[in-house]
């Protein structure tokens, strides 16, 4: 851990790669069918999408606990079927059953609430998201989705004002800015989503210097990037993630990955000097500045068609990207093919307010870090090249 004013910790080195733990706790369950043993295997079986195991190994007569309800809710959700709707409703009402704290029958309603909408149950959906935020004005997800629900029907006013109510409750999380920054877009205040935002003034972008040992930045990238194109954990596409037609890295950290730990460690004395820089700045997000902070990082990879829907970061604080490689199509062009854009989604704000709001192309560069805050909605472009586009991706989380 680096000692800053604000303390990052980091992601601890994997042993073991994603699919070889499952095949531990499959053999673990296979000798001991405890209950503990069948929670750990059911939890890695959503993490890897098998959701059809999840609902195998869950489902049934048996009796489960909070946690194995949520996880069976999820896969149902997960599986977005006509028939799982009403299933992965059911799930999460017997989570609420068996909750013993207001924080967690706040995430059985919140699913529950996901599985109503998907329903048309819309008038339930609501009731159940606003009773989540009354137990946990934290709450991410009941927030979202309640916001969605909110700006779908044209109530940016009321969006606001719930807004407020959970701000003085002492929430301050991406999911809650976000949602102020579209609120402001759909009523047509342009000017106030952009002050919600702050990305003009809260942004950073730098070129890293090389790791010590290193005599430029060019040699170390290529490097680097031939060690996480031969990483045993990289695989194709992520459900629930916002990359598309991409491939992924979710824990790039190995013992056999010394360039990648040496990255971490320049991206975290980077992230200290920016957190340390904005701590005067009068946005709420920069006095929801995290004392204790945990770095969690991915590794996409894309070839021609891949690319990033909008989307903001909802558990970090502080977001950004390392550019490792960069095809010199991109690097060079003047097209937006290949560039990270910021903006706002239509199918949020409308059309008319997202053009009114418009859109800041980012082109990347070999060597680039850039950081912003997580709230800030963002998506990517495909560049078509034919060639890897490689970026670490990180969220600066509050620990």
């Amino acid at each position: 851990m680096l000692e800053m004013t604000t303390q990052i910790e980091t992601e601890g080195e994997k042993l073991l790669t994603v699919g070889q733990e499952l095949q531990l706790l499959r053999a673990a369950f296979a000798r001991a069918p405890t209950r503990a043993n069948r929670g750990s295997l059911a939890y890695m079986l959503q993490f890897e999408e098998q959701f059809d195991e999840v609902i195998g190994l869950l489902g049934g007569g048996q009796d489960r606990e909070f946690h194995e309800e949520i996880l069976l809710a999820q896969a149902h959700i997960s599986r977005e079927q006509a028939a799982d709707n009403a299933q992965g409703r059911d799930a999460a009402s017997r989570a609420f059953a068996l909750a013993k704290t207001d924080p967690e029958r706040a995430v059985a309603l919140a699913a529950r609430g996901k599985c109503e909408t998907r329903l048309g149950l819309i008038d339930k959906a609501e009731a159940s998201l606003k009773l989540a935020l009354s137990l946990d004005p934290h709450n991410k997800d009941a927030c979202k989705r309640l916001a969605a629900l909110a700006l779908e029907a044209g109530r940016a006013d009321e969006l606001l004002a719930l807004l407020d109510r959970l701000q003085e409750q002492g929430a301050n999380h991406a999911r809650l800015f976000g949602a102020r920054v579209l609120a402001h877009a759909r009523r047509g205040d342009i000017l106030a989503a952009r002050e919600a935002e702050g990305f003009e003034r809260l942004h950073r972008g730098e070129q890293l210097p090389p790791p010590n040992g290193w005599d430029s930045i060019d040699t170390f990238n290529a490097a680097l990037a031939e060690e996480l194109v031969a990483h045993p954990g990289m695989r194709y596409e992520r459900y629930g993630s916002a990359s598309e037609l991409t491939w992924r890295i979710e824990n790039p950290a190995r013992p056999d990955a010394p360039l990648f730990k040496a990255l971490i460690g320049q991206i975290v004395a980077a992230l200290g000097r920016h957190s340390d820089a904005i701590a005067a700045d009068t946005h709420s997000w920069a006095a929801a500045r995290p004392e204790r902070s945990f770095l969690r990082n991915w590794c996409v990879i894309t070839e021609s068609t891949g690319f990033e829907t909008w989307h903001v970061h909802q558990f970090g604080w502080m977001s950004g990207v390392y550019y490792v490689r960069v095809p010199a199509s991109i690097a060079q062009g003047t097209s937006r093919d290949g560039c990270l854009a910021f903006g706002l989604p239509d199918e949020l704000v409308g059309s008319e307010a997202s053009a009114g709001f418009g859109e800041r192309l980012v082109r990347p560069q070999e060597g680039m870090l850039l950081t912003f805050p997580s709230h800030v909605y963002h998506r990517t472009y495909p560049h078509g090249t034919g060639e890897k586009r490689i970026c670490v991706a990180f969220d600066l989380r509050p620990a």
